[in-house]
């Protein structure tokens, strides 16, 4: 992780936000970065819950932060 990074998450987030692997840092910057948070945001937002059953019921493993979910990239 860059200290670059780092500073802008902090920044954006606070400076006790949880801190995400990096590749979601990364997304998570560049959408304030470039204004599209707040959309992006309520996009998901009315799929969440769909989101995480799913989740949960094919891993077999309760959502968290840490949930393995996160490890992957989707680009």
């Amino acid at each position: 992780m860059t200290e670059e990074l780092l500073k802008k998450y902090i920044y954006y987030f606070g400076d006790k936000p949880p801190l995400p692997p990096k590749h979601i840092m990364e997304s998570l910057v560049r959408m304030k970065d470039d204004g599209t948070f707040d959309e992006k945001l309520k996009a998901v937002s009315s799929l969440r819950g769909e989101f995480k059953e799913k989740i949960e019921e094919v891993s077999r493993e309760k959502m968290s932060i840490n949930h393995p979910i996160f490890d992957k990239r989707f680009d």
